[in-house]
């Protein structure tokens, strides 16, 4: 197909010169790249009802009460009560509800994942200080507590 319209093209360009050809492809209705166009589906979040209910879980036993019982803080000292194996999916949950969550509550969410981010990145690299701010850790999963609190009953 595209060797049927250059022919055409080639001719018109020989025969009348060079200012029909820029004229034409002027005419021609240019398309931007694939990658420019902005995307017109509105990016959708959960309510904090959804995002409750997936940290509550079922039967109280979700990411955020289990990332609660794991979290030992105590005597100006901190530490988590889980293997580097068994942190990567919890981790990966409670990073994957953030994503999913409003503005208000994603910031919450990832700093209730420090912990078992911690956890993580010192089994990759031992030699890695502990980073976990306790306070801000605590007033995180307390507010989220808090939030989800009324959806309780309903998980």
């Amino acid at each position: 197909m595209r060797k049927a319209a250059a022919v055409p093209v080639l001719a018109l360009l020989l025969v009348s010169g060079c200012s029909t050809a820029t004229t034409e492809a002027e005419a021609k209705p240019s398309s931007p790249p694939a990658s420019a166009a902005p995307s017109t589906e509105p990016v959708v979040k959960d309510t904090e009802e959804q995002s409750c209910l997936k940290l509550l879980g079922t039967d109280g036993q979700g990411p955020l009460n289990q990332m609660i019982s794991i979290v030992r803080i105590g005597g100006g000292t901190s530490s988590v009560e889980m293997s580097a194996e068994d942190a990567r999916p919890l981790h990966s949950e409670v990073l994957a509800i953030a994503g999913d969550a409003s503005a208000d509550m994603a910031p919450l969410l990832k700093e209730l994942s420090s912990p078992t981010e911690n956890v993580i990145m010192q089994a990759e690299k031992p030699s890695r200080a502990w980073m976990f701010n306790a306070e801000s850790w605590t007033t995180a999963a307390t507010e989220l507590q808090t939030q989800c609190e009324p959806y309780e009953a309903a998980s």
